[in-house]
């Protein structure tokens, strides 16, 4: 099973349906276990649809969607490496 950590990395192509069956289903398991990280599917969800209600705009350039996946990354696992 996957860690907290490549389940947060997974979780934006999950939710723009570009995941693999594989990964996709991998993911899945570990939500079916972990209620942290279906809190932050339920976040991330929540943000997407927000920004792209308020914003008709392009899509975010690739640069910064990384540099915000990383941002959400680092967050997730953070609160594990204090424990």
């Amino acid at each position: 099973m996957i860690d907290c950590t490549e389940a947060v990395r997974r979780m934006w192509a999950y939710l723009e349906h570009v995941l693999e069956p594989t990964p996709a289903d991998e993911l899945e398991a570990h939500l079916d276990s972990c209620q942290r990280c279906c809190g932050e599917l339920e976040f991330n969800d929540r943000l997407r649809a927000m920004v792209a209600e308020r914003s008709p705009g392009p899509e975010v350039p690739g640069e910064l969607r990384a540099h915000l996946e990383e941002i959400l990354r680092r967050s997730a696992v953070e609160p594990e490496a204090r424990s």
